[in-house]
């Protein structure tokens, strides 16, 4: 067993392909370790329930496991892009087997001073439209808008992880803003 937690994310990944081959995992729970907070954060924002979300997580990471042999890194060697968006996917395609799927809000809103609770409530109602207009969007504009504006993934890393131009990223993500403008004024 090879030491794996002072590994770059691109020596991490060779050393999982290398493993893999031999049926070691080592590398691979190292992966797991490093993004397993973000993969739940990002299927979370797909699933009102927590047991939902976990099991969405679950799906991701078996499809990571099954991915990690075909993934190439762009040139930042970050596997935060690509694991971010095969979750994203997991996500949706568990969407699509769940229909219809209700968001709720499980972070707090919280602001300098200390609101009253008509604004609090507000506020809870705001974060709600935004997310059930975030969900009634396209599977294209919803991807972007989620990895761009809530996972805060630059243009290069999403075109990289979904596998599109930088040019399609700011075309659907301009479009995105604008239904979400729409459905929300």
């Amino acid at each position: 067993m090879r030491e794996t937690g002072s590994l770059t994310d691109a020596d991490l990944l060779a050393e999982a392909k290398r493993e893999r081959v031999y049926g070691h995992s080592y590398a691979f729970e190292e992966i797991l370790h490093r993004y397993e907070r973000l993969v739940f954060h990002v299927a979370r924002r797909y699933f009102s329930g927590i047991e939902d979300a976990m099991d969405a997580s679950q799906e991701a990471v078996i499809k990571i496991y099954n991915g990690i042999l075909r993934v190439t890194l762009p040139e930042d060697g970050s596997l935060k892009a690509w694991i971010c968006t095969v979750t994203a996917r997991s996500c949706l395609d568990g969407l699509r087997k769940r229909r219809p799927a209700t968001v709720e809000i499980s972070e707090g809103i919280y602001t300098q001073t200390s609101p009253s609770a008509e604004e609090n409530a507000a506020a809870n109602e705001r974060v709600r439209d935004i997310i059930g207009a975030i969900s009634n969007l396209p599977e294209a504009h919803r991807i972007v808008i989620i990895l761009r504006d809530i996972q805060d993934l630059s243009y290069e890393e999403i075109a990289t992880a979904l596998e599109i131009s930088v040019g399609t990223v700011k075309s659907r993500l301009s479009r995105a803003r604008t239904s979400l403008k729409k459905a929300l004024d």
